[in-house]
């Protein structure tokens, strides 16, 4: 028992090699019940299993605002009464068993909200802050007095013979809420379990349930008292009056440090390596300008406070520095440049400085807007083309009825069946005709397109071009006829590629019985030439 307590004792004295901070440290008791969940008890919920007195002390060390290091001596006593289980058949039984524990341990606390007890001004509150915790410890346990009220079963005389240790590692974990009455005292309401490897604890284990460990848990209220030393940084200047109570500093600052030794705490100094002036925050000013050197941009030269501590020869608002006219006044928008004309351009940009004109074309003017400036342009008030130094092309016109049936005639002469239709204007070519259901020309047919391959080759004629066009009547499927036209229309166009015309010059489409031309069924035998010239422009 005594390496025990000296163990216990080991673990709660470890805690002095942290450091220190304001009650970085808490002292706590506690009083309450503890249970064991084991062989003689079936209740579910292990903290209604007989509860038996107990209690504890407590050592913190605080790690930070939410998490702390706990150490804990606990401890309680463990009782079991099978009358009390909820299990019928251990009711009967009657089996009864009593031990008690010391429990020295360690445990992280994680606490989310303990830094809300204080405002952001540093005032407390009270507040209820809940908190979780688990750990190791090292469970010590009197051997058990167990009645196993004459019962001969299995198990009873190997239980009551045992010699197993009466101690193990355990490892509590638990939480509750703690109450802060003050920045430094809380009371505690916890609820811990503790799991062990032992299933012996309560004495029974080969007679019950061999293959389960015991358990066993505490309630706990206790009271926790904050300490440590009152000047944590040792600069001479107690806490309460210490501004920065973990730093060491002089008096001259409040206990805070200053680093370059200008009378300003380096927590307010913008400037805290280099010494400074008061009304800049610490920081230095070299040119004398108003300007701390950190913000002049022009640390060298005294400038405009509103330039950021940069000169403005010109008086422009622009600094001189990104004044690209420095010595002559200008715009902001210019970079401190003038725009006499007052067209956006800065002066020096401006090949037309005097006169309004458009950015791209370097501040010149175009009156007509046709991208020629007025300076270049031969027709400046009239929009025109470059290639014509800005004046406009002549008007076109297109040729006549009259002069293009004039045009017509020598291209005709002589043939028999192309002829000029007078109406319209156009050449106009003989249909060629074919039998019914056939696709192979006649005679009259070759003589249409013999004139149409030497109408091709006249001088005169080389922007024409042919399109054949072929119709079929409705005695057939749609699908026959539409291949019939095709046939006759590449019948006819093929005979003209024969002649020698330029493949290029000629088109073919058949219409099936889709595009009747004719009300008659021997109009719908038929190939259509149709001539196509471009309309032609006349140049005033």
């Amino acid at each position: 028992m005594f390496k025990h307590l000296l163990l216990s004792a080991f673990l709660l004295c470890s805690f002095s090699l942290f450091g220190q901070q304001e009650y970085p440290w808490e002292f706590g008791f506690s009083l309450g019940t503890s249970s064991i969940g084991g062989d003689l008890s079936a209740n579910e919920v292990l903290f209604i299993n007989e509860p038996s007195p107990a209690g504890g002390i407590y050592l913190r060390r605080r790690l930070g605002g939410i998490i702390a290091l706990r150490a804990h001596l606990m401890y309680g006593i463990l009782e079991s009464d099978d009358a009390n289980s909820d299990d019928e058949t251990q009711m009967n039984r009657g089996w009864t068993s009593e031990t008690s524990v010391i429990e020295p341990g360690l445990a992280i606390e994680l606490e989310p909200f303990a830094n809300k007890r204080f405002a952001a001004d540093g005032t407390f509150k009270k507040i209820l802050s809940p908190y979780l915790f688990g750990g190791v410890g090292y469970g010590i346990w009197q051997e058990a007095d167990v009645n196993f009220m004459g019962s001969m079963r299995p198990g009873v005389a190997e239980d009551m013979a045992s010699d197993e240790g009466t101690s193990g590692l355990v490892f509590p974990f638990g939480g509750g809420f703690k109450w802060y009455l003050s920045p430094k005292a809380s009371l505690d309401l916890s609820a811990s379990a503790r799991l062990t490897s032992d299933d012996r604890i309560d004495g029974v284990s080969a007679a019950a349930q061999p293959n389960n460990d015991d358990s066993y848990g505490f309630i706990q209220l206790g009271l926790n008292v904050g300490f440590g030393k009152k000047d944590q940084d040792k600069d001479g200047i107690p806490d309460e009056d210490d501004l920065c109570p973990t730093e060491p500093g002089p008096e001259s600052t409040g206990g805070c440090p200053d680093s370059d030794g200008d009378g300003i705490a380096d927590k307010d100094d913008d400037c805290p390596e280099v010494a400074g002036l008061a009304n800049l925050a610490g920081c230095p000013d070299s040119d004398g300008d108003g300007v701390a050197d950190k913000d002049d941009e022009c640390p060298e030269v005294a400038g405009e406070v509103a330039l950021m501590g940069c000169p403005d020869s010109d008086g422009d608002g622009v600094a001189d520095k990104d004044d690209e006219c420095p010595e002559v006044a200008g715009l902001a928008s210019l970079m401190g440049c003038p725009d006499t004309d007052g067209d956006g351009i800065a002066d020096k940009d401006d090949d037309c400085p005097t006169v309004a004109g458009l950015a791209r074309y370097n501040g010149c003017p175009d009156t007509d807007g046709d991208g020629i400036i007025d300076s270049e342009d031969e027709c400046p008030t009239v929009a025109g083309v470059a290639s014509r130094n800005g004046c406009p092309e002549p008007v076109e016109e297109f040729e006549s009825l009259e002069d293009r049936i004039a045009r017509y005639r020598p291209l005709v002469d002589g043939f028999q069946y192309i002829t000029i239709d007078e109406t319209t204007g156009t050449i106009k070519i003989e249909d060629v005709l074919f039998d019914t259901d056939s696709y192979r020309l006649r005679s009259r047919g070759r003589a249409i397109l013999k004139e149409v391959n030497e109408f091709l080759a006249r001088p005169g004629a080389e922007n024409f071009t042919i399109r054949h066009e072929g119709h079929a009547d409705e005695r057939y499927t749609e699908e026959y006829n539409q291949r019939l036209s095709e046939n006759r229309a590449n019948a006819a166009m093929q005979y003209v590629i024969g002649q020698g015309t330029d493949v290029s010059e000629l088109s073919m489409i058949g219409f099936g019985e889709l595009r009747p031309v004719g009300p008659s069924l021997q109009e719908n035998r038929t190939v259509i030439n149709v001539a196509n010239e471009p309309p032609v422009r006349i140049n005033e």
